[in-house]
């Protein structure tokens, strides 16, 4: 763990102008622009990897979950392209999520409890030795499910339950900070976390349908 402890302590921000040249740079062959871009995502590395020990309910396999993490976020680098139309930060929340439900099917063993794991796991999952990752978005469940059909899902169903819960989770989906978000709705960050936090259970019911 004192790897990731170090990752953390070391995680850095970065403004988007910064992030695209190390981008270019680490599509190159750079390592040191690799290892830059790695700290800056580390902290979602990091959060992506707790959610998915905490699904299947084992935090002892936290460190593995970071190392398969941080090879699939290596992975996104070299087939990420502005002309897209996506930011760097969505394009590689989409392959973390992806990464989790990865990890979860070949460790079906490690769940401690009986779940229903289609839950989770979308039935058309692929090995990353059977296909690369671009191929996975252009043919199967990005193609399926684009990320704003994902997103205007998501928000229809949880404006049913709590506009305000709709609308910040909506705006994390978007990329922006607990910062910005309370900003936008009048309130500090921590409130902004503290509303997350109270709808956990409603947030994991209808997210995980579509995450």
């Amino acid at each position: 763990m004192n790897w990731i402890k170090e990752l953390l302590n070391n995680a850095i921000e970065l403004p988007e102008d910064k992030k695209r040249e190390l981008i270019r740079s680490a599509q190159e062959g750079d390592k040191r622009s690799k290892e830059l871009l790695i700290l800056s995502d580390i902290k979602l590395i990091y959060r992506v990897a707790c959610e998915t020990c905490r699904y299947i309910e084992n935090f002892e396999h936290l460190e593995d979950v970071v190392q398969f993490l941080i090879e699939v976020y290596l992975k996104t680098i070299p087939s990420y392209s502005r002309e897209k139309g996506t930011k760097f930060t969505t394009f590689v929340y989409r392959a973390l999520v992806w990464g989790k439900k990865e990890y979860i099917r070949r460790h079906r063993s490690l769940f401690n409890t009986e779940k229903n794991h289609q839950e989770a796991i979308d039935k058309k999952t692929y090995s990353m030795e059977e296909v690369e990752i671009p191929s996975i978005w252009e043919d199967g469940l990005i193609n399926r499910i684009s990320f704003e059909q994902m997103k205007e899902k998501i928000y229809r169903e949880l404006h049913s339950v709590d506009p305000k819960l709709a609308l910040i989770v909506l705006r994390r989906l978007e990329g922006k900070t607990l910062k910005e978000i309370g900003l936008e709705l009048g309130c500090t960050k921590q409130r902004v976390n503290q509303i997350l936090k109270e709808n956990k259970n409603i947030l994991f019911r209808i997210c995980s349908k579509y995450l």
